[in-house]
């Protein structure tokens, strides 16, 4: 999981929107398939206005300080053996049970995007949301270390273990990644 500040926002979107025209400096990234990329919760507008738009659904007392976190991005992925061995019908539904746990934990109308990546090497998807907790912007104490390592574990017994997938390496703030079971041979 990444924190964001309001300058940070937009180079980031540019990035996780991207259409055929990015000129990527991942050379990992295969513009060909580009158009391929799709999203699980697409607002139909920028991040900053989506951000904009909520923060004055809150009625804050105070505007938000210059430095308050205002989109924390969490990228969620397995390895390449288990993207290989699902069809792409499989894959949209597996994202989408990603996306729909976050919703329900972290309230659909916080999440800003969620776009699943398939023109890099493993697929993968970048879910954005406002850190909102009892209607207040909340990023440190929603997501301090002790959260993230419970976010993954539940988030293992909600999703992954349906998917037949193992919990990510425990303590890891990378991302949020489920391993194929290897399964051992005797």
């Amino acid at each position: 999981m990444k924190k964001y500040h309001k300058q940070d926002i937009c180079p980031i979107e540019k990035e996780n929107e991207r259409d055929e025209n990015y000129e990527a400096s991942n050379p990992q990234i295969d513009s060909e398939i580009t158009r391929y990329n799709y999203h699980t919760v697409d607002r139909k507008c920028t991040y900053t206005q989506f951000i904009n738009k909520r923060i004055k659904e809150l009625s804050l007392p105070t505007k938000p300080r210059k430095d308050a976190v205002l989109m924390a991005s969490f990228v969620i992925t397995s390895d390449g053996e288990f993207f290989k061995n699902i069809t792409p019908w499989e894959q949209e539904r597996f994202f989408s049970e990603c996306t729909q746990y976050f919703a329900d934990k972290y309230g659909e109308e916080n999440i800003i995007s969620a776009i699943v990546h398939v023109d890099e090497t493993t697929p993968h998807m970048h879910l954005n949301l406002m850190p909102i907790k009892n209607g207040r912007l909340c990023c440190k104490k929603l997501f301090d270390h002790t959260a993230l390592t419970k976010l993954q574990t539940d988030f293992h017994e909600a999703v992954g273990k349906r998917w037949g997938l193992k919990r990510g390496k425990d303590g890891s703030q990378r991302s949020i990644c489920l391993r194929q079971n290897t399964k051992q041979v005797r």
